[in-house]
């Protein structure tokens, strides 16, 4: 295998368009394709997996979506991964992180030191915020690239927590307000309270204004009398009022170039050249996945980039139930579907099985009847029915799409693949603290 990571110290410092183009097979060939690999290089195990072609057509179709204006930030809660994230830095041409968890930002900080751009993308507890430094401090005293992350702040109780650790460290911090434009989950929701927030930072000598974060995730559900389309442009009114009352009682906070960030994976393709909007970073992550619960982003071209699959454990001909052998081959002679038993390795995965076909895990749906014979007594060990014609055999791989972009952290590596070759195994982040 080889190392498609590139080092560390070819990051880029500023969003870019990447040019990667890839022909993606279509999905049975891909899957029998990585069949055959798994078989050979990951034999009897489980795994979560990225097919890379699929990451570099997803980050072409986003990145062409994106107006020329706006910068792409990448969500690391959704790419869980510091050498996936470091290849789709890359290939994109952009530093931009979005980060959530504690955790997170203290590996992307060991990594990358200042030459990562991270945004938080909810507000963390005075607690988070000290421990993070805590980390880094013991690193290197003299240089703690903590303080230039730019640190949520919604309210102006936690901005006062974060202006007297600030204080206590004779160390400027940069701060992010969010301002809640619609999705009323938090932020400011006034001028008032936004002027209040700048009044704080523009009066404390440690505290540097870096931008404002307004997400947009509510427009896609908009319903009733309000479309999609006319809130997505409400939204903008509100982020642009924001900003202009801001930069008129503060000039000099907003003297320079702000990271004014809005979007997301379900309204990216909304900011195009011609959308009048303050916005000018737009943070996505499981649109470049494209994971089963974001399906409906299918007419913008995105292909399922992550995976989970399973090797088959054990195939029992025929099928059989405890206490009565031959019950389900009875079935059988009306429903083929249930003359076969797959067992696979996992339990199950957070996702939805897609490959291959003729596998089910029900009966008829309209049986009144559901005897206990037909649960799987052995839930750690995943249970399928199918027919004799189904070319399967012990050791052949079930795959799965996750619902969510996240869920390959369900497992602490990622393999990697190229084409039909399995080129590489990453480590995923796994939530907590070292210490």
């Amino acid at each position: 295998m080889t190392n498609e990571s590139s080092a560390a110290n070819d990051l880029p410092h500023s969003s870019g368009r990447t040019d990667r183009t890839s022909r993606i097979p279509p999905d049975p060939d891909r899957f029998a394709a990585w069949n055959r690999a798994l078989r050979a290089d990951a034999a009897g195990r489980e795994t979560a997996f990225v097919d890379l072609d699929a990451v570099d057509h997803n980050l072409t179709r986003v990145g062409g979506a994106l107006g020329h204006r706006i910068d792409l930030r990448l969500v690391a809660k959704s790419l869980p991964c510091l050498d996936l994230l470091e290849y789709m830095m890359v290939t994109a041409g952009t530093n931009r992180i979005m980060a959530f968890a504690e955790g997170m930002v203290g590996e992307l900080l060991l990594r990358f030191g200042d030459r990562v751009d991270i945004l938080l993308g909810r507000p963390a507890a005075i607690g988070a915020l000290e421990r993070t430094f805590k980390r880094l401090d013991e690193q290197d005293e003299k240089h703690n690239p903590a303080s230039r992350v730019r640190w949520l702040v919604d309210t102006e109780a936690r901005l006062g927590e974060y202006a007297m650790f600030a204080e206590h460290r004779h160390e400027p911090i940069d701060i992010a307000l969010e301002i809640d434009v619609g999705l009323r989950r938090g932020g400011a929701r006034s001028e008032r309270e936004l002027l209040a927030m700048l009044s704080l930072i523009d009066a404390s000598e440690n505290l540097r204004f870096a931008g404002l974060m307004g997400y947009d995730g509510h427009v896609p559900f908009a319903a009733g009398e309000t479309a999609p389309s006319v809130e997505f442009e409400l939204v903008q009114r509100r982020y642009d009022s924001f900003v202009r009352t801001g930069q008129q009682a503060f000039p000099a906070l907003f003297d320079g170039r702000q990271v004014f960030n809005g979007g997301g994976s379900r309204t990216y393709h909304e900011y195009v050249d011609e959308v009048v909007t303050p916005v000018n970073d737009v943070a996505v992550g499981s649109a470049l996945f494209y994971p089963s619960n974001f399906h409906d982003l299918d007419d913008h071209g995105l292909r399922a980039a992550s995976f989970f699959a399973t090797p088959i454990l054990k195939r029992t001909d025929p099928a059989e139930t405890p206490f009565d052998e031959s019950f389900l081959p009875g079935i059988a002679h009306g429903n083929r579907n249930v003359e076969v038993a797959f067992y696979m390795t996992t339990g199950d995965f957070p996702g939805s099985r897609i490959y291959p076909d003729g596998l089910t895990q029900n009966l008829d749906p309209a049986r009144a009847e559901k005897p206990p014979r037909l649960v799987n007594l052995l839930p750690n060990q995943g249970r399928w029915w199918g027919s004799r014609d189904l070319p399967l055999e012990v050791g052949d791989f079930i795959f799965y799409q996750p619902w969510e972009a996240d869920a390959i952290r369900w497992l602490n590596r990622l393999d990697v693949f190229r084409g039909a070759e399995l080129i590489d195994q990453w480590e995923t982040f796994q939530p907590g603290i070292s210490r």
